[in-house]
């Protein structure tokens, strides 16, 4: 009897510490359903669009996904053919070469791409756009959009040289 006892006193310490660590974290970490798993979140999302001296307009609102790392930045948006052309012209993308035909890697890094399921396909063209040294930032930019003409996806990714 005296081990029920004790077993369960410890197993109630351990649920509470536990549960009090979790709320501690959930009340100092900034959740973002916009992020990927494995996300920094030593800023909030702003901070680090504006360090990357990137703009979302507002119809890429529930349209997008990205991960953050202190270096590198990486976004998927899908969204109506007008709202990535506005993206891309706010962020100042330059196309940079013809549309050519899927599959293209999407990022530098297969694993990257394979870890948020970015994919290209066979049946779409992909026009790549890039925005070369950000003075203020030091900052590369690089995108793939696909021909998609009601909707269409922009894979982005974004380093600090």
């Amino acid at each position: 009897m005296r081990k029920r006892i004790i077993g369960g006193t410890v197993a109630m310490v351990v649920i509470l510490l536990v549960g009090t660590l979790v709320l501690q974290l959930r009340s100092t970490t900034r959740f973002d359903d916009r992020a990927y798993p494995g996300s920094s979140w030593d800023e909030t999302p702003e901070a680090v669009f504006a360090d990357f001296d990137l703009v979302f307009p507002e119809c890429t609102d529930g349209r997008m996904r990205y991960w953050a790392g202190s270096l590198e930045l990486f976004v998927r948006i899908t969204a109506p053919s007008d709202c990535v052309d506005q993206f891309i012209e706010v962020n100042r993308l330059i196309s940079s070469e013809f549309a050519r035909p899927g599959p293209v890697n999407l990022v530098n890094s297969a694993d990257r791409a394979a870890e948020f399921g970015w994919q290209s396909s066979a049946h779409r063209k992909y026009t790549r756009h890039s925005r070369g040294e950000n003075w203020k930032n030091n900052v590369w930019t690089r995108a793939f959009v696909d021909d998609g003409t009601t909707e269409r996806s922009l894979y982005l990714h974004a380093w600090h040289q």
